[in-house]
């Protein structure tokens, strides 16, 4: 890659101006809150930003593996911004957690998902951390989970066949609800 690359730069400009907006904000703020309100709006800013952020990702984006480490530092550089202050910021790091879909090589996304065992109901993996259908949604935003064909989208051989093993369907055939992926779930 040539230098000056996006994947040599920290973040991307919007999450740069947002951290650095919310960064000089955050004293503003905290000296109008008593501890308790700050905790409490800081949290609540921290779950909007999270569901704003996933809700894009779900409905208008693919990842590729060079995607996937660029998203990885915008939500690290967001989940450190978001937890100046309150409590309940774990929605950040199970985000972290599943973006590694999107790092990890088709055949080791098994172990990933299920554990060791191979077993969808063992209750291991990001199948037990971050659910069932969640974990299969972020997975189907992969840029090769799908490929185009003259007669439209069509699934990837490798997703296939993980899915049958898996006995499980893809949750992104049909409609996907959004509010199962809110940071307010996890709590």
């Amino acid at each position: 890659m040539s230098s000056g690359t996006s994947l040599e730069a920290p973040n991307s400009p919007a999450v740069k101006s947002l951290c650095y907006c919310l960064r000089v904000q955050f004293v503003q703020v905290q000296s109008a809150l008593t501890p308790q309100s700050l905790s409490s709006f800081w949290t609540a800013l921290s779950m909007r930003i999270y569901d704003i952020l996933v809700t894009r990702l779900l409905q208008h984006w693919y990842v590729s593996t060079v995607g996937a480490v660029i998203l990885a530092r915008d939500v690290e550089a967001l989940r450190s911004v978001s937890t100046l202050a309150g409590t309940k910021h774990d929605h950040w790091d199970i985000l972290r957690e599943l973006l590694t879909l999107y790092m990890t090589p088709p055949d080791a996304l098994k172990i990933m998902l299920v554990g060791s065992e191979g077993d969808a109901s063992s209750g291991k993996g990001l199948f037990q951390r971050a659910g069932r259908e969640q974990s299969l949604v972020f997975m189907s935003r992969r840029v090769d989970f799908r490929y185009k064909t003259g007669q439209g989208l069509r699934k990837s051989i490798w997703a296939t066949q993980l899915l049958d093993e898996l006995k499980v369907r893809d949750p992104s055939d049909g409609h996907i609800n959004m509010g199962l992926f809110a940071a307010g779930r996890r709590v």
